[in-house]
């Protein structure tokens, strides 16, 4: 299955995943800062927006999220973490963003909660996924290089026979001369 897909269909489950798990409870009225955004939600939805992005829009996108992480604002943190979790991007960029959301999360020790701790479940459940497609990368491109090294190995006796068998062929003709030539003879003599 393609990475992509298996990127897409997790980050679906995720979704269904917290949407479960929000516990349901009497509303009770807290104080709310409103400088802080609820974080699922927001990686959630920044996800959906960006899904269909071409790869030269994400390079560019990724690119500014890097720059706003410098800021150290929180939007800029999360906008970051976002890109990260982009089909599109590479691993070196996904472990980038687990960092920043691990260390996102160790500097709001306020802001974690179950949904919080799922969503890092799914990312490491990720990663750990990513890590398996990369051994077995790894191990098809070792055995494309066998392949390729046998194919070659195969080519050069194939070439070898047919060299053998045109040898032959003008041996044979060659016999066959000799044969008609010996034929002749005795029938040219009394």
């Amino acid at each position: 299955m393609n990475q992509n897909v298996k990127i897409n269909i997790l980050l679906v489950v995720c979704v269904f995943l917290l949407g479960g798990c929000a516990e349901l409870r009497q509303y009770v009225s807290e104080p709310v800062d409103l400088l802080e955004p609820n974080v699922t939600n927001y990686l959630l939805s920044c996800l959906n927006d960006i899904q269909d992005i071409g790869p030269e829009e994400f390079a560019d996108n990724f690119k500014m999220a890097e720059k706003g992480l410098q800021r150290g604002r929180t939007r800029d943190k999360l906008r970051f973490i976002c890109m990260s979790l982009h089909a599109k991007a590479d691993y070196k960029q996904f472990k980038q963003g687990t960092r920043a959301f691990e260390q996102y999360f160790a500097e709001h020790p306020n802001t974690t909660n179950n949904i919080h701790q799922g969503f890092k479940i799914l990312l490491d459940r990720l990663d750990e996924e990513m890590m398996n497609n990369r051994s077995v990368l790894k191990s098809m491109d070792e055995d494309k290089k066998e392949f390729s090294a046998e194919v070659k190995s195969l080519q050069g006796r194939l070439v070898e026979s047919q060299r053998r068998l045109v040898e032959s062929q003008k041996q044979i003709e060659q016999l066959k001369n000799i044969e008609n030539i010996i034929e002749s003879r005795e029938t040219e003599q009394p």
